[in-house]
Parts: structure tokens; C-alpha cells; sequence
């Protein structure tokens, strides 16, 4: 996968948010759990745009959740099984930080 904003460390510097390109992710009610599988010493960033996101981390306890707008960060590797939480979709989109950015301020 080719990294994201290379030539800036992978974010926009005015915002600090990861440049694209973003992954949409839809995830439908009560549908299919997706899996994502981050790479060690990658960060990806994933943002709930609409609905509410479950996400759960293989070999971890806690289940996280996010709402429209708001960021979850999850450094590798790692494997990732997202769904939509509730009865209504959620889309979500992702994008993986280049090699050492870490997590945005």
C-alpha cells in the first residue's frame, strides 16, 4: 500500500489530520463484521461519518465504539473486526499513517 501524504510525514499540516486518500468503509445494520489488519509500526485512523462503529482488537478485552465524528486510533499490528453497533449503518473511513508519524495531536 503506498503511503499517505509522503512527502509531509503523512499529515496536513494546517489541520493535523492524515492526508488522503481515505478508505470508505460501509458497514450495514446488523451486517457482516469486516476485519482490517494494521501492519507493525503503522497507524491507522478511522472515523465514524455516520452511524455508530464497533470495533473490537484481537487479543484485547475491551470493545471500543465511536460516534458520527469522532476518530479512533489503532497502532499495529493489529488485527481489527469492525461493525455498525445499533439498528442503523455506519460508514466509516480509514486511512493508514505512514511508517513512524505516530498518533496526530
Amino acid at each position: 500500500m503506498a503511503p499517505a501524504g509522503a512527502g509531509n510525514g503523512g499529515l496536513d499540516s494546517e489541520s493535523c489530520t492524515p492526508a488522503p486518500p481515505w478508505k470508505p468503509l460501509p458497514l450495514q445494520a446488523a451486517g457482516t463484521v469486516q476485519a482490517l489488519c494494521i501492519p507493525k509500526g503503522r497507524m491507522a485512523v478511522l472515523e465514524c461519518q455516520q452511524g455508530r462503529l464497533w470495533l473490537t482488537q484481537q487479543d484485547l478485552l475491551n470493545d471500543r465504539f465511536a460516534e458520527a465524528g469522532q476518530r479512533l486510533y489503532c497502532p499495529g499490528p493489529a488485527r481489527l473486526y469492525l461493525g455498525a453497533q445499533g439498528q442503523a449503518p455506519a460508514l466509516v473511513r480509514w486511512v493508514l499513517l505512514p511508517p513512524g508519524s505516530g498518533t496526530p495531536a
